[in-house]
């Protein structure tokens, strides 16, 4: 088989989805994704990939954020921060414009159904035995990544579940993908309460009954859901740790007074000081012993030993006091540009942008803008919503 030059960044797609829990391999990925993209728009003088409109909405909010050095306490963050942001940006346009065929996107499908099915196995392995096949123990009756002991993939899967929902919803597969592909998508609505999560679970009481009426199978997929929540209750009254994790969700604010909370309390103070601009691009680490005050009762910002909280534990915290009101305009734009697209292609794309919404929810702790791997996944986000967009209008033309 003779290697096609030509795809190498459709070969490097793929290869990206495995190396989120490889450390910080991912970063080198999407690099070399961008440079050969690069390379082949201006072989190609492909200069019209820059004219989507989300790409422009999010250049412009960069360019916004690099010149928020100017009244920034620590400018080089600022820079550096706005820069990587823009390289996920430039990230988004090369998976859009990559994957523009039938065969492309249904490959790299195929791609994240391998690399989800080895994760869901691994945590249902360390959850039954005690440990996965790499040998990473339990922890506190809650699952990990199969490398290591963090839980990443249980805050990135509802990335996933959106992008398998809105493919399920689609008519005109093939038998062997739907069951495939109701596979992953089950696998993971399993291996998710495993790790203890709560944040998802909100979005998904929302988005898992769309997808289960918009499937061609519908009355199967209802009863796959139904038989879904009868063996999760089975698995969480028989996990006392799972029980606890879940109980705090009756008093989520009292729960994270001390946590959440406080760092939201340090957030506004600093937007309440800077409303239109806030105080500068991944500076709320840098300025946040200011506004902090000794009523907050923080578990994680203390003055005195210097831990302190690296973003504000919320998107839209975190745009608030960094970015003003400046930056909350940039956002809003871009989540009306989604939500038009979403109102002009139908139900099938709703579900495809649930990502999105998720990665952008006001009381999602762990994603924010200024955080490196969270923003890459916020961005990335967009783009799976991009590609199932492609992938619905590739799927009326032919039909």
């Amino acid at each position: 088989m003779v290697f096609d030059k030509s795809k190498i960044s459709e070969y490097l797609l793929y290869i990206l989805s495995f190396s989120f829990f490889i450390g910080k391999s991912y970063k080198v990925v999407a690099a070399l994704i961008v440079i050969f993209f690069l390379v082949d728009v201006i072989r190609k003088s492909r200069w019209d990939v820059f004219k989507d409109p989300i790409f422009v909405i999010l250049a412009i909010w960069c360019v916004y954020l690099f010149s928020s050095a100017l009244w920034a306490t620590e400018f080089i963050s600022a820079m550096k921060g706005s820069l990587e942001l823009f390289m996920w940006c430039l990230l988004y346009v090369a998976i859009k414009f990559t994957l523009t065929t039938k065969q492309q996107i249904e490959n790299f499908i195929y791609a994240q159904a391998f690399v989800i099915l080895f994760v869901v196995v691994s945590a249902i392995m360390q959850f039954s035995i005690g440990f996965n096949m790499f040998g990473i123990p339990l922890e506190a009756s809650r699952v990990t990544d199969p490398m290591s002991s963090s839980r990443l993939f249980g805050y990135v899967f509802p990335l996933w579940i959106g992008f398998f929902g809105a493919i399920l919803a689609l008519k005109g597969q093939l038998s062997k993908n739907y069951i495939l592909y109701g596979i992953v998508l089950i696998g993971m609505l399993v291996a998710l309460p495993l790790t203890g999560s709560r944040g998802p679970l909100i979005i998904l009481a929302v988005f898992l009954p769309l997808i289960a009426w918009m499937s061609p199978f519908r009355k199967w997929a209802f009863i796959a859901l139904g038989g879904l929540l009868i063996g999760l209750v089975f698995i969480i009254s028989t996990t006392p740790v799972l029980q606890e994790r879940l109980k705090t969700l009756a008093h989520p604010f009292e729960d994270q007074k001390h946590t959440r909370v406080a760092i939201w309390l340090v957030a506004i103070e600093e937007f309440k000081d800077n409303p239109i601009l806030g105080v500068g691009f991944r500076n709320f680490r840098h300025r946040q012993f200011e506004y902090y005050k000794d009523s907050f009762e923080s578990h994680e910002i203390n003055p005195k030993t210097g831990a302190m909280a690296f973003h504000a534990h919320s998107p839209w915290m975190d745009i608030l006091a960094e970015q003003g009101i400046v930056g909350l305009s940039f956002a809003l734009t871009l989540l009306f540009v989604i939500a038009k697209t979403i109102y002009k292609r139908g139900a099938v794309v709703m579900i495809g942008s649930m990502g999105v919404w998720y990665s952008f929810s006001i009381l999602n702790s762990g994603f924010s803008l200024s955080n490196g791997r969270w923003s890459f996944f916020m961005i990335l986000s967009i783009s799976f919503f991009a590609i199932i967009l492609n992938y619905q209008k590739i799927k009326e033309e032919k039909g």
